[in-house]
């Protein structure tokens, strides 16, 4: 019974001693539903995507490790495909767009019932090759392109990769005659 004493007296001076430090603190812990988080300027959320910025350059599907963003084509639309339950929320996606167009949200509350909520997708209409019909490059990065290499022909760059290699052979062997 004596040593009983003696550890609830030691734990109440113990108490006495942090109370005047807990009082300079004030409250640590929040009560999160009902009240706002700490978030802090370094913190990275989900990412968002501006459709009008975002030209299909596909350098974000690149850096990304989890690959949480993906480009496909799907007949003549390239589709940038974004899942957040894929996202490590890394912000390399961001720095990496030339076009500025991803930026990383505070937005961390992402829970939701229906796994189609957690895709993002943003459309973009593609150039087809003048020469064999093959979807190869998404419109606004082919005018992109277009308007700051002007000395390049308008029908060069309407061609695929391997129609102009072979556009490139013929011309070099004409000149070659």
């Amino acid at each position: 019974m004596k040593r009983f004493k003696s550890y609830k007296v030691k734990s109440v001076v113990k108490f006495l001693k942090i109370l005047p430090i807990a009082t300079k603190t004030g409250t640590v812990t929040i009560k999160y539903p009902y009240q706002e988080p700490l978030v802090t300027e370094s913190f990275r959320g989900a990412i968002e995507v501006d459709p009008a910025k975002c030209v299909g350059c596909g350098a974000c599907t690149r850096i990304c490790p989890p690959k949480a963003l993906t480009l496909t084509l799907e007949g003549n639309t390239m589709i940038l495909k974004y899942f957040v339950g894929r996202c490590i929320f890394c912000g390399m996606c961001a720095d990496t767009c030339p076009e500025k167009a991803i930026s990383v949200t505070k937005e961390f509350e992402l829970a939701t019932g229906n796994v189609f909520d957690l895709y993002t997708d943003i459309e973009h209409e593609v150039k087809t090759c003048s020469i064999c019909g093959k979807s190869f490059i998404s419109k606004k990065l082919g005018d992109k392109v277009a308007s700051k290499v002007s000395d390049i022909p308008s029908e060069t760059m309407d061609l695929c990769p391997d129609c102009r290699r072979k556009e490139a052979l013929k011309r070099f062997i004409g000149a070659l005659e």
